[in-house]
């Protein structure tokens, strides 16, 4: 492996110099200086401080040139990596001699993987660095008794499907929402809304469960039935799922215990107007505007839908996609102009194992990624 020779700051010098010492030979004011810098890292940025602190005394620091191979498809991977600086591709291919691979994803700074070392898992993707990067590499007997000793911290952090070992049933926890519902989803909230409340009032009201009472809410099957019955440019209860997922993920709609993406399922769903005590009915002036803006918020939906629900099938973990769900992928994948030179099988095979994933950067991006089972390195 070739290492590159950048220059750094007298300040990145420092950190680096102490990643550089064998991990017995580091002093308290070593770690302490490469927790500062590792605390700055997004891969890191959810770890509980106590797991950070023991990734400072095993972890090693890697600078490598472009064009670097990091490992190959099929090779059996020994250490786990996150990206602290640069890019690497990830690619993928049909022959052993990796002549035809394609590129399929970039994984940038922040981005973590290799948890497929603790099954000793084949990697199904060759990474090859894309500019001058610099990692932080942990060892395979490093990492798994890491994993041992912080399973409760990790569990939540690593992709499937150990990210989803300790979580149980809230393993379908929609994320954290970081951004401000936007305007046009917060006026389809309220419009759907106050056209229930106009046209069946019964679908919100305070509901039991296993001796819990769950305030002013909706069952997702009643909903996507009302949904279906709304307008001719809904066909299926399939894309009404998509149109309710666009209000679930700004927000605006909520299943009560925040545990679940929108599901077709005697499930209970929330309005954002409903969350809070007394909340007001709408007014004859709102009811008139609602009858008047139902229809094109309905096609705005439609038309929101797919992505949504394309969103939605992708952050659940590979083991819990049905059919109907693989089968979607799929039919998106055949439209990815850097997948065209792949089999039929190779693409299904991708459909069972590609998550996705959003960064903010001057907007919200959108990109597809392997997950770690797959890019364990060698």
């Amino acid at each position: 492996m070739v290492a590159a020779h950048a220059a750094h700051s007298s300040s990145s010098s420092e950190w680096i110099a102490c990643l550089d010492k064998r991990p017995l030979e580091r002093s308290s004011e070593d770690v302490d200086i490469i927790f500062t810098r590792l605390k700055e890292v997004k891969a890191f940025e959810k770890f509980h401080p106590n797991l950070l602190h023991q990734i400072c005394l095993c972890g090693y620091y890697e600078n490598l040139e472009k064009g670097i191979t990091l490992f190959r498809q099929g090779d059996i991977g020994t250490n786990w990596y996150a990206v602290l600086a640069g890019s690497l591709d990830v690619k993928v291919s049909e022959t052993s001699s990796h002549q035809d691979a394609v590129t399929i994803c970039t994984l940038g700074i922040g981005t973590a993987f290799g948890e497929s070392i603790l099954d000793n898992t084949p990697r199904h993707a060759t990474i090859v660095t894309r500019e001058s990067s610099e990692l932080l590499r942990v060892e395979q007997k490093d990492f798994k008794a890491l994993w041992e000793k912080y399973r409760q911290y990790m569990a939540g952090l690593l992709a499937p499907p150990y990210g989803v070992m300790e979580t149980g049933s809230n393993n379908d926890r929609i994320p954290d929402k970081e951004n401000v519902p936007s305007e046009k989803i917060l006026r389809a909230g309220k419009i759907l809304r106050n056209a229930i409340l106009s046209r069946a009032p019964h679908m919100i009201r305070d509901r039991k469960y296993h001796l819990k009472t769950y305030r002013q809410c909706c069952v997702g099957t009643e909903l996507v039935d009302w949904m279906l019955q709304q307008t001719p440019c809904v066909h299926s209860r399939t894309q009404a799922v998509g149109m309710w997922q666009v209000l679930v993920e700004d927000g605006v709609l909520n299943h009560v215990d925040q545990e679940h993406h929108f599901q077709d399922k005697y499930l209970f769903y929330r309005f954002l107007d409903d969350e809070h005590e007394d909340a007001p009915l709408p007014t004859e002036e709102e009811k008139k505007e609602c009858d008047e803006e139902l229809q094109d918020t309905l096609l705005l939906l439609s038309q929101m839908g797919p992505d949504a629900h394309m969103r939605m099938i992708l952050r659940k973990s590979p083991g819990q996609r049905n059919v109907d769900d693989l089968e979607i992928i799929y039919d998106e994948l055949l439209h990815i102009k850097a997948l065209s030179h792949l089999s039929t099988t190779v693409k299904r095979e991708l459909a069972g194992v590609l998550i996705f994933e959003s960064h903010a950067k001057g907007g919200t991006v959108c990109e597809w990624k392997l997950p770690s089972a797959l890019l364990a390195p060698a």
